[in-house]
């Protein structure tokens, strides 16, 4: 061996000890101590930049974006978008109003919320700007500012048409794992529908609804697809927070005051205070009209009475309805939540004006069921068309997945035809446990595909739906009919607790 010298060996030690150093900095445990990520820290800049629809979406959208509390004058610029290298000389400034949140004592109508992992972090400011009579469908170039001279790089974002085709992306919960995770799959959503319109969040966006940590996964997830192409969030349960009521001295939940103060949407007047910005319509087109509601409350009359009447003068071709709880599945099989109030209130108003799609999240798993013309239940063939009322969906896009065991398990918890629904004729057409999804929607004329995707882009359902001669009819496509995916035939899960 040959002997080392003492530079030789000075050497050594301090390469091993900058080794050590550089792993023990890479090691990412998270504890109650831990500081906060670099991406979730608010500064001058902007960020959690996101578009949103709260008024007309073929002549205009919103954008919101978040500082540290430093910045009192926030603006946005924004211009029709051209090919020339100096699109922006004619863009228009405006001014930004803002909202001021102070995350360790989160204050709603009802309360305060005191949570003790946000304590520690500072206030911080959320802008936002309306942007009103904008052309139909046409690319916008706009960015948006900070402390002086802090300006986000340009992004392009194209308002919906008056009519014509129109497609967008649907996602159920991503909630857990979702800056490690669920990125893969909004990302695999953007590359293979890079024409959608919108990206429609079917509730529990996060899992802590009032955990800043949790937003700013979901930020850092999406990153720049959250500010090009509009997002339409619907609210879930983990929206939802513990406060303290001071009027009746107990504890109450209500909507994390972080939704409104993140995302800018519209307001239904006639609606109460706590539906504001939760429930709302969007006309997508003259073929398409949306209905968001909000499932997570325990008092549904005023959404059902609103809904109902937005049904009855609605002449668009497609009328879609989503919420965050699947009302028409059985009881028992809708988890924790008591679902009873949920039937009552949306079974008979879906069931009267014959909805053409619904399209809901919470159960973390993949069900298709259709509410049958017909009297007897039976699941569709590839190629067979099927008359339909409603055709109902249930996804999931996050890492959490749900129990389906096994096909005993589908047909004892969901099953066909479960009266306790108020759908008698449900056939349950496709399932899987085990796999996030995300959907693309397509919708021209008189007809709608659907194709449910994986998160390495294969489509796993696919169907059309064709409206003629007053009748609604469902086609099953080829990825229909293929092998369910199930945990006894995709591996082992452990759990997600772990999910970071």
């Amino acid at each position: 061996m040959q002997p080392t010298s003492s530079r030789g060996l000075s050497y050594d030690l301090t390469a091993r000890a900058l080794t050590l150093l550089t792993v023990l900095s890479s090691t990412c445990i998270v504890t109650a101590h831990q500081p906060s990520p670099p991406w979730q820290e608010p500064t001058g800049w902007p960020d959690r930049i996101i578009a949103n629809f709260d008024a007309d979406p073929a002549r205009g959208f919103a954008v919101t974006w978040r500082t540290d509390s430093t910045v009192g004058t926030a603006l946005l610029q924004v211009v029709r978008a051209t090919p020339d290298a100096r699109f922006d000389l004619k863009a228009e400034t405006k001014k930004a109003k803002t909202e001021i949140v102070k995350l360790d004592q989160l204050t709603a109508p009802a309360g305060t919320a005191v949570r003790p992992f946000n304590q520690g972090s500072q206030a911080v400011h959320y802008h936002s700007v309306s942007l009103r009579g904008l052309e139909p469908d046409t690319l916008y170039a706009w960015r948006v500012r900070g402390r002086l001279g802090c300006w986000s790089e340009w992004f392009q974002t194209r308002t919906l048409g008056i009519d014509g085709p129109i497609s967008f992306v649907y996602f159920g919960d991503a909630q857990n794992g979702i800056r490690s995770h669920w990125s893969r799959v909004i990302r695999a959503a953007h590359t293979v529908a890079g024409d959608a319109k919108f990206y429609l969040h079917a509730g529990d966006l996060v899992d802590k609804g009032d955990h800043d940590r949790d937003w700013a996964e979901w930020f850092a997830a999406g990153g720049h697809i959250h500010a090009q192409i509009p997002s339409v969030p619907v609210v879930g349960n983990h929206e939802y927070i513990p406060v303290f009521d001071e009027k009746s001295g107990k504890k109450r939940r209500v909507l994390t005051p972080l939704w409104r103060a993140q995302f800018t949407l519209p307001i239904v007047e006639e609606l109460p205070e706590d539906l504001q910005e939760a429930v709302y319509a969007l006309r997508c087109s003259q073929e398409v009209h949306l209905f968001v509601l909000n499932s997570a409350p325990s008092d549904f009359a005023a959404q059902a009475a609103w809904l109902d009447e937005q049904l009855e003068t609605s002449d668009a071709t497609w009328r879609i309805v989503t919420m965050h709880h699947p009302y028409f599945v059985p009881m028992h099989s809708n988890r924790l939540d008591d679902n009873a109030a949920r039937i009552a209130a949306f079974t008979e108003v879906v069931n009267k004006h014959e909805v053409d799609l619904v399209i809901v999240g919470h159960i973390h798993t993949y069900m298709r069921g259709s509410n049958l013309q017909n009297t007897e239940p039976s699941r569709l063939a590839a190629g067979k068309p099927n008359d339909v009322k409603t055709v109902f969906v249930i996804s999931s896009s996050g890492a959490k997945v749900g129990g389906q065991q096994s096909e005993a398990w589908i047909k004892d918890h969901v099953g066909d035809g479960k009266p306790e629904t108020g759908l008698p004729n449900l056939s349950v057409d496709r399932v899987a446990g085990n796999t996030p999804m995300f959907q693309v929607i397509r919708i021209e004329g008189n007809r709608l595909e659907f194709k449910a995707h994986t998160a390495v882009g294969n489509v796993y359902d696919e169907f059309t739906v064709t409206k003629r001669d007053g009748r609604k009819e469902v086609t099953n496509g080829a990825s229909a009919v293929g092998q369910t995916r199930l945990f006894e035939n995709t591996g082992h899960y452990p759990g997600w607790q772990d999910l970071q």
